[in-house]
This record gives C-alpha cells, sequence and structure tokens, in this order.
C-alpha cells in the first residue's frame, strides 16, 4: 500500500471515530498553499511631475552657495531732438545695470535598514537598499516639483505661477455673466485665448512674447474637446493653436488648478526659455555613503535648488478664474 493510500484509510478512521470532523466546506490544506501570488507590486499613482519640462534649468557651478544676474537699461533713448548745427545740448544717454542675487537651498530625505532586513530582503529576492534609494530620489523629485510651481514663502522664493512683475489678463465675463469657461461660448473662450497669448507682445511693445500656455486640467480638457462651432469639427484648442500668432503650445498642468489668487483656476503663459525665466539646481540627487549606526545603516540623500526666476518678467502672463 501506497503512502498516499496509509494516509487516506488512518485519516478515514479518524473521522469514522469522531476523532475529527469536518464540515463539507472544509479542506486539509491550508489557505496559504491555495494562494496564488502575483509577482508585480502594484504601486500607488502619483501626480506626474512635469515641473522640469516646464521651466529650463539655467547651468550653475556645483559648490556655489549663491549666484547672480546683471540687467542693463538704457536711458535717453526715445527721447528725440532735432539739434542745431552749432548744439552743444544734446541730450545724453547711460547705461545702468541692476545685480540681483540669490542662494540655493538644500534639499534632503534619508532612509534606513538593518541588517537583518537586508537578509530578509536577500532571502526574500527583493532589492530593499535599490527600492528605499528610488522612494528617497521620488520624494526630493516632488519637493522640486512643488517649487517649481509655487515656491516657498518662508525662504522666499518664488515658482512659475507666482511670480512677480508680471502681466495679468482679467478674464471678463461673458454672455452668461460669468467669467468660466464652462458658461462660455468658443467665440468668448477663443477671446480669452487670445488675450492672454498676446499680452505679453503688448507689454513689451513688440520686443517679446509668449509661446507656450499651460492650463488646469478641465481647462485644457474642455477646449481640447469643445467644437470650433456647431458646423465644424475643429476644436477651439486646435483653431486656437491655427490662428495665435504666438503661442504655439498648449498643455495641462494640475498645480493651474488651484494656483491663482484665493486658490482659484489659473492660466499662464509664458516664454520657457533660460533668458527669460528658469531654475537653478546646481546639485541634482545624491545618496551619501551608508553609515553604521548599531545594528542600522542609514543612508543621506540630499540635493540643491534655488528657485525660480524670471530675467523678463513681461513675457508671463496670469489670467484667474477662467
Amino acid at each position: 500500500m501506497t503512502l498516499c493510500k496509509t494516509a487516506q484509510k488512518h485519516f478515514d478512521s479518524l473521522v469514522r471515530s469522531g476523532r475529527f470532523t469536518r464540515d463539507a466546506s472544509e479542506t486539509i490544506y491550508l489557505a496559504r498553499q491555495l494562494l496564488e501570488m502575483e509577482t508585480t507590486v502594484y504601486k500607488e499613482v502619483y501626480p506626474a511631475l512635469r515641473g522640469r519640462e516646464f521651466v529650463p534649468k539655467s547651468p550653475m557651478s556645483l559648490g556655489a552657495k549663491y549666484f547672480g544676474y546683471q540687467e542693463e537699461t538704457i536711458y535717453g533713448g526715445g527721447q528725440r531732438k532735432i539739434i542745431a548745427d552749432m548744439a552743444t545740448d544734446l541730450p545724453m544717454v547711460n547705461v545702468s545695470r541692476t545685480e540681483t542675487q540669490a542662494r540655493v537651498y538644500p534639499l534632503g530625505r534619508a532612509f534606513q535598514y538593518t541588517v537583518l532586513e537586508l537578509s530578509h530582503a536577500a532571502y526574500a529576492n527583493e532589492p530593499l537598499d535599490t527600492t528605499l534609494a528610488s522612494a528617497a530620489r521620488f520624494a526630493i523629485e516632488q519637493d522640486i516639483d512643488g517649487l517649481l510651481q509655487v515656491g516657498d514663502a518662508a525662504y522666499n522664493m518664488l515658482g512659475l505661477l507666482n511670480q512677480t512683475s508680471t502681466n495679468t489678463y482679467v478674464v471678463p465675463n461673458g454672455g452668461l455673466g460669468s467669467p468660466l469657461w464652462t458658461q462660455k461660448t468658443a467665440d468668448e473662450i477663443l477671446l480669452d485665448l487670445h488675450g492672454i497669448a498676446k499680452a505679453a507682445h503688448i507689454a513689451t511693445k513688440s520686443a517679446d512674447m509668449s509661446t507656450k500656455m499651460l492650463l488646469p486640467l478641465d481647462s485644457y480638457q474642455l477646449i481640447s474637446t469643445k467644437p470650433r462651432s456647431t458646423t465644424s469639427d475643429t476644436t477651439v484648442l486646435e483653431f486656437f493653436l491655427g490662428t495665435s500668432q504666438w503661442v504655439k503650445s498648449v498643455e495641462p498642468w494640475y498645480a493651474c488648478d488651484t494656483a491663482g489668487a484665493l486658490g482659484v483656476k489659473r492660466a499662464v503663459a509664458y516664454r520657457p526659455e533660460v533668458d527669460a525665466v528658469f531654475y537653478k539646481m546646481p546639485r541634482e540627487f545624491q545618496m551619501l555613503p551608508a553609515e553604521a549606526r548599531g545594528l542600522r545603516f542609514v543612508v543621506d540623500c540630499i540635493a540643491e535648488y534655488g528657485g525660480v526666476h524670471a530675467r523678463k518678467p513681461k513675457t508671463i502672463t496670469y489670467a484667474d478664474g477662467i
């Protein structure tokens, strides 16, 4: 008699004797034996970190704590004067330079693991230190993305969405008495889009322009699906991009959803080039050597960031309450 038959015969005798009972739904197998575990680990989904896409990075040497740049202004230009042959009172011109300085600030995260945890991870074939390092990098990138959006008031640091000395487009009410795009016609929305786009061109007297626009998520969704008219298969967004003289790119950014005054929606038009607006970051994510502390290993991770700066703030236009 085989071992399986012997075991089954012994089990049957236990059942008949009443020393072992089971319901019809019970099984002699452990639940763990019947569990099929998927090999994929599903990570929590976070908002896309797009700040670095939208703001250009200006180079800065590692080790520098402060940075600065100069702006030059010409005085006396535009003072037209017709002079006499022997004139001695010619209008004077002059050049002045102003210097702007700012500093960079360190950002940091840390993670730890024990000798035992490393052993457990090795047994489970899980790269514990790599997983924790990736989490630290992602956390610092989240910090950077938030700073690129609105900066940090405690450190007098600004982001792309709250620069000063910029242009403001006051969104007018539509025919239904509301400035909200959800209450406006396609023509009324197009007037707003073109008004935002041309504000920099007007403010700089045609010397500069905005070439990109960022919109709240639902505002972008609206114009990318709303028909130009009842007889057109072209959307408001497509029509705008085909007719705008300056803005040639429009993208959604969730940071615009609450960036306006008192937390309302904000659209922003700007020129994403380092001579107009930029951010400084001399040190990208850096993981320092693990430091032993008893049975623990602690790994510090650092970066350095210097904020968003607008050399030409009049190339930026904000429109709140769309």
